[in-house]
């Protein structure tokens, strides 16, 4: 039986608990933002193991700041939630996500301090947010070339150029669905295009996942194929031999596989005896089951077994260069399937798709999408661990922007958009009593690139009153090259997404904290949580 501690609690109220809240996040805000731009500031964050890290990467810093007072803590940790649903949702844009929350919430708290009603101010900035979003999709540019795409990939890189032509090559490659997987590599960064397949089957224990991770990884496994249910283990144990005097994994793909046999799996796999995963492939009767197993069997250059008993020799089953099988996924990368086997089935289900109906159809279009599937594997280089790290962080926001502006188009950067915006809020016509909370936005809006120009050593004022007089949206000013400029033609561009989540979850998070009026705190001495605790980012 277990016995539960239950701690004591005390309430902090009214600008109090603000005051202290607001401690937190204005921590936050002062790292995350000295990395902003192409003349942002790298920050060291340290390791308890010693390898302490250097990073211009925002979310990085924003999820490694922590305060010793409970309360501050609590506004650092809503800063570094927010953050990273904006990085969930858009892949960059962090750090203006922060800048902005941060930005309404100290500016609120002096009026609110000051006796203004915190609901009247909350209203008003989200009157003036959804105006600006309106705005912001009537002059966003939809029609991407790859010279844009170029830019978009390049300003996301911090100017790397060639970190930049492999994100360009990536997505040009592969697509925008294609599936993209780093890892370590040597001095320089390169990329190798590969077959890549996606399947949307877990793992079928969690003890099948590598130590400490939630995930199994298999180098260099065979793979085999079977349409008949493996319900003994006696079926594949001659398999387990060859395979095991190999000293390779094997990875497992069948209609179905029985508990005892799936136990002996496990055995073998957790003992070390062999290293081992499987899933199974159910389907809307046996024959869908088949279908699909059929073209992993190609895609993966193995024989498709109907009686298991006939794998005699290693030859029959097939092999990929890595397998990564996740709780609900599993990635098959690096196969060598048999073009012309390939072509074959395209044209079989290319023929199916002729006379099918409905679900039918989209699950033969989903099926031969597959045989399209590639994947670029990214080595990541760096002449030493801390550069590796940071030139992962760069590829990882580069990828997410190029992807999301093929997605959603881009608005020009540097601050310039929200900049422009921010003028259409002298003309929303709102009542008086929240006129306050579209000044507090209007305010804020200018921030990004007040800051862009402080870590450039820029002074802002006369900048931002240049622009505030000029008609054309698109103008703005670089900060990397210091002069005024059509900012796409520039080549200087944000993602819409990465602008519209930032917008949205800082706005959100800000009005959140504005109308906080107690904050109930655990009677507890705070110490933060080791960071060999938190989840380590692994390639």
């Amino acid at each position: 039986m277990k016995l539960y501690k239950f701690s004591t609690s005390h309430i902090v109220f009214g600008n109090k608990a603000r005051e202290r809240l607001l401690k937190g996040v204005s921590e936050v805000k002062k790292a995350g933002v000295l990395t902003l731009g192409p003349q942002g500031r790298n920050v060291i964050i340290e390791s308890e193991t010693g390898n302490h890290r250097s990073t211009k990467d925002g979310v990085t810093v924003v999820k490694n700041v922590m305060m010793n007072d409970r309360l501050s803590e609590m506004g650092a940790a809503m800063i570094r939630q927010s953050s990273s649903q904006t990085n969930k949702y858009a892949g960059d844009g962090t750090t203006t996500s922060a800048l902005i929350a941060a930005n309404i919430f100290e500016l609120g708290q002096s009026y609110v301090s000051a006796g203004h009603n915190p609901i009247y101010l909350t209203r008003g900035l989200k009157e003036a947010r959804n105006k600006i979003l309106e705005y912001l999709e009537e002059i966003k540019t939809t029609e991407i070339d790859d010279q844009l795409l170029y830019n978009v990939a390049k300003v996301s890189s911090n100017y790397d150029e060639n970190l930049t032509n492999i994100v360009f090559k990536a997505i040009k490659e592969i697509g925008i669905n294609g599936i993209v997987t780093i890892e370590p590599g040597g001095t320089e960064s390169v990329i190798q295009i590969q077959q890549g397949i996606q399947i949307l089957r877990g793992l079928m224990h969690e003890k099948f996942a590598d130590k400490g991770t939630n995930k199994c990884i298999l180098h260099y496994p065979f793979i085999l194929t079977s349409k008949e249910p493996i319900l003994q283990i006696k079926q594949i144990l001659p398999i387990l031999e060859l395979v095991k005097n190999t000293n390779s994994p094997l990875f497992i793909i069948a209609s179905d596989i029985s508990e005892e046999v799936m136990s002996q799996l496990l055995y073998n796999h957790t003992k070390d005896i062999l290293k081992v995963c499987a899933i199974t492939i159910p389907g809307m009767g046996q024959s869908f089951s088949n279908d699909l197993i059929d073209d992993f069997s190609i895609l993966c250059d193995s024989q498709s077994v109907d009686n298991i008993q006939t794998v005699k020799q290693l030859s029959q089953l097939g092999r990929a260069v890595k397998i990564e099988v996740t709780n609900t996924e599993t990635m098959i990368i690096g196969t060598q399937p048999n073009e012309q086997e390939v072509e074959n089935r395209k044209y079989l289900i290319q023929h199916q798709q002729e006379s099918a109906k409905n679900y039918n159809a989209q699950t033969l279009k989903e099926r031969l999408t597959r045989f399209d599937g590639r994947t670029a594997i990214v080595y990541i280089g760096g002449k030493s661990e801390i550069e590796m790290h940071e030139n992962r962080d760069k590829l990882v926001d580069s990828l997410n922007a190029t992807k999301s502006t093929l997605k959603n188009g881009v608005l020009p950067g540097g601050g310039t958009a929200l900049l422009h915006a921010s003028k259409l809020l002298d003309y929303l016509s709102i009542d008086v009593q929240y006129q306050l909370g579209v000044q507090l936005l209007q305010q804020t809006l200018r921030s990004p690139i007040k800051q862009l120009c402080r870590n450039a050593g820029i002074n802002d004022g006369q900048i931002i009153q240049a622009l505030l007089e000029e008609s054309d949206y698109n103008i703005g000013f670089d900060q990397r090259r210091s002069c005024f400029g059509n900012m796409i033609d520039l080549g200087v561009i944000d993602s819409f997404s990465v602008v519209k989540h930032s917008l949205l979850d800082g706005v959100s998070l800000g009005s959140m904290l504005l109308s906080t009026e107690a904050a109930i705190v655990l009677d507890k001495t705070y110490t933060p949580t080791a960071l060999n605790k938190y989840k380590k980012e692994a390639f």
